[in-house]
């Protein structure tokens, strides 16, 4: 009966999806009565606004900032302690960022787009990466400094 159940629920949601001829996934996210969900494990990146990038600056709590804009853009201004890695080098410039791969690794970009992308890069080369979401141009719309 559970089968038929769960084979009856998949047409439904073809039915709602736009009747995609694509088979549903089993809802192996549902465990059979009396079992317990398993956990999902933690994900190595976290993304975060700029008070508390801020507030981990402040707290020497950020063991390196990747800055991925262009170096014209990281010139113009960047938040203080950034260093400079642009988007497409952050693939075969790794290894600069060796050193820092027991922590946290920030990310940020102008806007947070290219900064998701490389922090992105980065989980899948075994760092933990932590997005500013919002990027430079929230850090300067809060106030905040800027080199």
């Amino acid at each position: 009966a559970t089968g038929r159940l769960h084979a009856q629920i998949a047409v439904l949601h073809v039915l709602a999806c736009g009747g995609s001829s694509t088979p549903a996934a089993p809802a192996a996210a549902i465990p059979p009565a009396g079992e317990t969900p398993m956990a999902k494990p933690a994900s190595p990146r976290r993304d975060v606004d700029v008070a508390t990038l801020h507030a981990d600056l402040e707290a020497s709590r950020v063991p390196a900032l990747v800055d991925v804009r262009s170096l014209e853009e990281f010139s113009g201004g960047h938040v203080p302690g950034a260093v400079n890695v642009p988007l497409g080098e952050v693939a075969a410039r790794l290894g600069e960022l060796a050193s820092y791969q027991s922590g946290e690794v920030y990310v940020i970009c102008e806007r947070g787009g290219r900064s998701s992308s490389a922090a992105d890069q980065l989980v899948a080369s075994g760092f933990r990466a932590v997005n500013v979401e919002g990027g430079t141009a929230a850090w300067r719309a809060a106030g905040y400094p800027l080199d």
